[in-house]
């Protein structure tokens, strides 16, 4: 607990050394708590019972973590940090693969079927060929690995905006395209409880992973169904509560694009919603002028400017 507990004080005193540097941050932050205010002050619902809830949707890959958890992050050729699809090879959670040399051989399974047929196949081959590993050692594994390297490549900016948003009443969910148990390895660094991130995931019987896939499968059209999922799921759970959208967080069009236009096309009682993009291409006609643009500046593990 004690390391659980110095890692998130490091975490949240390097979101604070990064604000004076993230210009975006300051006016994402504003625009989102500007409109949970307005609909708080809106008729009634300051008195509302039970209170309203405000929720923003981050997706993972690339807009928290410089890189890809599941296959790891790669720059000028070099390996900078492995993916926990190499080290679950590796550990010998895999039933397809060996430990020795069995990534090779994964890696050009996996991206031949991600060229060849698409990912929305691909992407859940990656925790289907864990199937028969122990569920809790999949995820004791993402933990470790979280907590020893992958945490040192969080975005500065996006931790400082999670941090903001949950200190401002905001209910953080993260829906990934990586495997779910991948993913949830992230909460305890993060600071969000582990049922608020939401990732590919399979079946579990008897405590070992299936190859059934439990739908949606969180990639596109997928984590926009996720996200409607959470929703009804928090309506049900209070009757009578309304639960509003106010913010979510991309850096794909293909990925991203389709949850990220749901929010910002919304229609709120008060206040607008917000659709912050961390990506520099051109926009396709079809999100054309409905996302904020934004930039990170730099990862938990890079110094700080002066």
């Amino acid at each position: 607990m004690l390391d659980r507990l110095l890692i998130y004080g490091l975490l949240l005193a390097a979101t604070g050394a990064a604000r004076a540097e993230e210009p975006d941050d300051t006016r994402i932050i504003s625009h989102i708590l500007q409109a949970r205010d307005e609909i708080l002050r809106s008729a009634g619902a300051a008195n509302a019972r039970p209170s309203p809830a405000f929720l923003a949707f981050w997706d993972f890959d690339g807009t928290i973590l410089k890189g890809d958890c599941s296959e790891g992050l790669q720059a000028e050729g070099k390996r900078v940090y492995p993916g926990l699809a190499q080290l679950a090879i590796e550990r010998g959670l895999s039933s397809l693969y060996p430990p020795a040399g069995g990534f090779d051989r994964f890696w050009t399974d996996y991206t031949n079927m991600d060229a060849r047929i698409g990912s929305w196949l691909a992407y859940p081959f990656i925790p289907q060929m864990l199937r028969g590993a122990k569920a809790d050692d999949v995820l004791q594994l993402s933990r470790r690995h979280f907590a020893g390297t992958l945490s040192n490549y969080f975005m500065a900016s996006s931790l400082h905006l999670i941090h903001a948003l949950q200190k401002g009443g905001v209910e953080v969910h993260i829906v990934s395209a990586s495997a779910d148990l991948f993913v949830k390895g992230a909460a305890d660094s993060l600071g969000l409880p582990e049922d608020h991130i939401h990732g590919i995931e399979l079946r579990v019987r008897d405590g070992r992973l299936t190859e059934e896939i439990v739908y949606p499968v969180t990639w596109n059209l997928g984590k926009l169904e996720k996200i409607r999922a959470v929703v009804s799921q928090m309506e049900r759970e209070a009757p009578g509560r309304s639960v509003f959208i106010l913010a979510g967080f991309g850096d794909s069009y293909t990925t991203d694009g389709p949850f990220l236009r749901f929010i910002a096309t919304q229609s709120l009682p008060a206040g607008k919603p917000i659709a912050v993009f961390y990506d520099s291409k051109k926009e396709p006609g079809e999100y054309r002028g409905l996302f904020y643009q934004a930039r990170h500046s730099r990862t938990i593990s890079d110094p700080a400017r002066p």
